[in-house]
């Protein structure tokens, strides 16, 4: 079964050299993944034909916000999914009630939501993994009825070169699809790269992968995408 491949690449596309570079080298496979550029070249790689989403949004609508950005200025610019709740933007203070005002936002702007959930070390070591993911996804999902897209990323995983077991994912991934009443696509991120890529796509309920540094490198990416499509 064919596994969506999305890209994260964070802020690790710094130059125009390095950008052109990427859209380059990927051209061939931009109808094979979505990705997730930094802010200042989303609309190069809209330009260029591939598939984007924005990394973030802010929950205001507009106004005297300094940085951010808006949801109608992402889904305007062409982006047609959004990130939210990655934990790398948890871990500087935000809270599941404001991850839920910005997947109320991003909704009502036509953005496809990917939702990020997963644990700490402290608590995969506690066996509290399906505890705080239900309790992150109730959370940020009150009094949300549109679908949306789930990511299971330890935190413990993330940049470490660690990930859970098969077994363990493909648990954690019935358990947070028992939670929705529709058929919910459950991603997995958190260290995927071109050596661990053949055995994670093993994992039969998963359906696509979140990749982070290893999707900044177009031959990793490539090698990736060429896995999970087959």
């Amino acid at each position: 079964m064919t596994k969506l491949v999305l890209a994260n690449l964070k802020m690790y596309l710094n130059n125009n050299i390095d950008t052109q570079n990427y859209l380059n080298d990927l051209k061939q496979e931009k109808d094979k993944f979505i990705v997730f550029p930094p802010i200042i070249y989303l609309d190069r790689f809209i330009q260029n034909g591939f598939i984007t989403g924005i990394q973030n949004i802010s929950f205001h609508k507009e106004g005297a916000h300094t940085g951010e950005v808006s949801a109608l200025s992402a889904t305007d610019l062409g982006a047609k999914y959004v990130l939210l709740g990655h934990s790398e933007i948890r871990q500087k203070g935000e809270s599941d009630e404001l991850i839920n005002q910005k997947i109320k936002i991003a909704l009502n702007n036509n953005l496809k939501v990917i939702l990020c959930v997963g644990e700490n070390l402290e608590a995969y070591n506690q066996n509290q993994t399906k505890e705080i993911i239900n309790n992150q996804i109730s959370k940020a999902l009150k009094n949300i009825d549109e679908e949306i897209m789930i990511s299971y990323e330890p935190v413990w995983a993330i940049g470490t070169g660690k990930t859970p077991t098969n077994n363990e994912i493909e648990d954690v991934v019935s358990y947070i699809k028992s939670l929705f009443n529709y058929k919910i696509k459950v991603l997995y991120g958190g260290s995927v790269s071109e050596k661990n890529i053949e055995t994670l796509n093993q994992i039969n309920n998963l359906d696509g992968f979140l990749i982070g540094y290893a999707a900044t490198i177009p031959s990793s990416l490539k090698k990736i995408i060429e896995v999970a499509y087959k």
